[in-house]
């Protein structure tokens, strides 16, 4: 399903855009901005995913890490 939003936008943004289509960098308007949305999206998701993983990561600082724990595992056997 496709919606209509109408949005004002600086002249300048519209100039670049326009460049880009002209360019051949993107084939219409349309694309561009659905190409420009979908990569802050994408960064937006980047972020949140950063963040969350911080926070689990908070207080292991001290913990061994994977690779050390899994050598340290195998000088342990016999």
């Amino acid at each position: 399903m496709t919606i209509q939003i109408n949005v004002k936008l600086d002249d300048h943004l519209v100039k670049e855009v326009e460049a880009l289509v002209e360019n051949g960098h993107v084939r219409t308007k349309k694309e561009a901005f659905e190409r420009g949305l979908g990569l802050l999206i994408r960064a937006c998701r980047a972020s949140e995913i950063e963040k969350r993983i911080e926070i689990i990561r908070q207080g292991t600082e001290n913990m061994p890490s994977l690779t050390q724990a899994v050598v340290e595992s195998h000088e342990e056997e016999p």
